[in-house]
């Protein structure tokens, strides 16, 4: 990438960032439904037609905050260049080092807001699924897959146990959203039982 691309790659990121934060301000104030592209764009500081240079509509803006939040909070890179099960699951879910807590806090609340809107409005319900679900599935399956092959985790169906560790991690994040103190301000004790206890139950009854 060149020095020029480079710039303007950090520009696009940087004036979508931006607009997302103008989103959550909109629609923390006036709900989703009621919020509007123009309205977002005026508090961007720019035309609604230039808004529309980086995101498709409404709808766009909100998948790409939740997939803000979701890329910080999982690790999509696992490896698995490891000797056991219980290595796999702890690194699985180790935050992003580039965490920017302001920014999480504030994209954890708008998805608190709009959580409802996801399960009950059919099309972001598939957008919600297609963009960021269905993509951790198959990071998952191939995870798995080859932590088979390795011989570490016994010969279960893999879409079934990528969807027992998604299954976890979503009731943990709806936790998070809604506000759980033990989940969102987790003392270093009670963030190790969690993780010893999730391994205990979860990763030795898959080990081999």
């Amino acid at each position: 990438m060149t020095k020029m691309t480079d710039r303007k790659a950090k520009r696009i990121e940087r004036v979508r960032g931006e607009i997302m934060d103008a989103a959550i301000e909109i629609i923390t104030e006036k709900g989703f439904k009621n919020a509007t592209t123009k309205e977002i764009a005026a508090r961007a500081d720019m035309a609604e037609g230039t808004l529309y240079n980086y995101f498709k509509n409404k709808d766009d803006i909100l998948m790409s905050i939740a997939e803000r939040y979701v890329t910080v909070k999982r690790n999509w890179d696992v490896s698995t260049d490891v000797d056991n099960l219980e290595t796999f699951i702890t690194n699985l879910y180790t935050q992003s080092a580039t965490n920017d807590g302001h920014t999480l806090i504030k994209d954890r609340e708008v998805l608190r807001a709009l959580l409802p809107e996801f399960l009950t409005d059919k099309t972001l319900g598939s957008l919600y699924f297609e963009r960021i679900v269905a993509p951790y599935l198959a990071m998952l399956e191939d995870k798995l897959t080859i932590l088979q092959e390795k011989g570490i985790v016994e010969d279960y169906n893999v879409k079934a146990l990528s969807r027992m560790f998604y299954s976890n991690l979503i009731g943990y994040a709806v936790l998070e959203i809604n506000g759980d103190p033990m989940v969102t301000n987790p003392t270093p004790e009670f963030r190790k039982d969690a993780g010893r206890a999730y391994i205990e139950v979860l990763g030795k009854g898959m080990s081999k």
